[in-house]
C-alpha cells in the first residue's frame, strides 16, 4: 500500500488580500481564503493534516480578529466535523492529527480529537507557545487546544522528523514558533509539500513576490521560506499552500502554478 492525499475545503473567510500578501494592488481587495485540511492513506494508519475553523468560531473569536476577517460564510456544514461525516469518516478514523500550527483557522476543528483515540501531532515549540499563553491573542484561541495541557501531544523535536513511510514534518518557523510544512511522496504525483502558512499563497513564492502582514517573527519567516524553496528544487516538489487553491509545481529549474484539486473523491496517489 502507497501513501496517497486527498484535500478537504473547509469553508471560505473573506479577509484584505494585503494580509497575506503585502502588495499595493491588495489593499482593500477581499480575497475568499479557504480553510483547508488533507487526509492521507498510508500504510501507519490515516493520517488528518490541520483542522480549519471551529463550527463556533463566530461566537469564540476575540472582536480585534472577527473586525478584520469576515465568517460569515463559515457555516456547520462547511467545518471538519459534518465535512468528515460527508467523506464516511469521523474522529476515531485516524491514527494521528497533524497541525502544522494552532493559529484557530488551523486548529478550530482539534476539540473533536479529545477523546477519539487518535495521536495529536505538533512541534515542540509550538506546544511550549501556546501552553505559556494566559489569554487569547495573535489568532491562538486557547478553547482550540486547551485539552492539550492534560492529555500532552506528541512533540516533534528539532527540524525534521518522518511519521510515516513516505511522510515527513519539516519545522519551519517564522509564522509561528513551532510551524511545520508536510513532505508527502506519492509514486504518480511526485513530492508534495503541505506547507500550511510557512507560504500562505503561491504569491508569496512566484515573482513578484510578496511578503504577509501577519507573522510572529518576519526574519525567520523569510529564513524558512528559503528553506522550503530549497526543498521543492531538490525534491521537484509540488508546494501546496496553506491558504491557496493553487500550487507552484517543480520541474527541474522551472516551475509553473498549477490548480489543486479539492473535488470529493479525488485522490493524488
Amino acid at each position: 500500500m502507497g501513501v496517497t492525499l486527498r484535500g478537504v475545503n473547509l469553508g471560505y473567510m473573506g479577509l484584505d488580500k494585503s494580509l497575506l500578501v503585502n502588495k499595493p494592488e491588495h489593499v482593500g481587495s477581499t480575497y475568499q481564503c479557504p480553510a483547508i485540511a488533507y487526509i492521507l492513506e498510508t500504510p501507519q494508519g490515516r493520517i488528518l493534516w490541520e483542522t480549519g475553523l471551529s463550527a463556533r468560531c463566530s461566537d469564540e473569536w476575540l472582536a480585534e480578529w472577527r473586525e478584520v476577517v469576515d465568517l460569515g460564510a463559515v457555516t456547520p456544514e462547511a467545518c471538519l466535523e459534518l465535512r468528515l461525516k460527508q467523506l464516511g469518516l469521523g474522529p476515531e478514523d485516524f491514527r494521528y492529527v497533524v497541525q502544522g500550527h494552532l493559529h484557530t483557522d488551523h486548529a478550530g476543528g482539534l476539540r473533536l480529537f479529545e477523546d477519539a483515540g487518535a495521536e495529536i501531532v505538533v512541534h515542540e515549540a509550538e506546544y511550549a507557545h501556546v501552553m505559556s499563553l494566559d489569554t487569547d491573542r495573535d489568532f491562538f484561541a486557547r478553547v482550540d487546544w486547551a485539552f492539550l495541557g492534560d492529555k500532552k501531544p506528541t512533540l516533534i523535536p528539532g527540524g525534521s522528523m518522518e511519521i510515516a513511510d513516505g511522510v515527513r514534518l519539516v519545522h519551519l518557523p517564522g509564522h509561528t514558533p513551532g510551524q511545520m510544512t508536510m513532505q508527502v511522496d506519492l509514486a504518480s504525483t511526485g513530492t508534495v509539500l503541505l506547507t500550511s502558512d510557512a507560504l500562505y499563497h503561491h504569491e508569496n513564492y512566484v515573482e513578484p513576490t510578496g511578503e504577509p502582514q501577519i507573522y510572529w517573527d518576519i526574519e525567520k519567516w523569510r529564513t524558512s521560506l528559503e528553506l522550503l524553496g530549497r526543498l521543492a528544487r531538490e525534491n521537484d516538489a509540488w508546494l501546496f499552500p496553506g491558504h491557496d487553491e493553487t500550487g507552484i509545481q517543480h520541474f527541474d529549474s522551472r516551475q509553473e502554478l498549477k490548480a489543486i484539486r479539492f473535488d470529493e473523491g479525488y485522490t493524488y496517489a
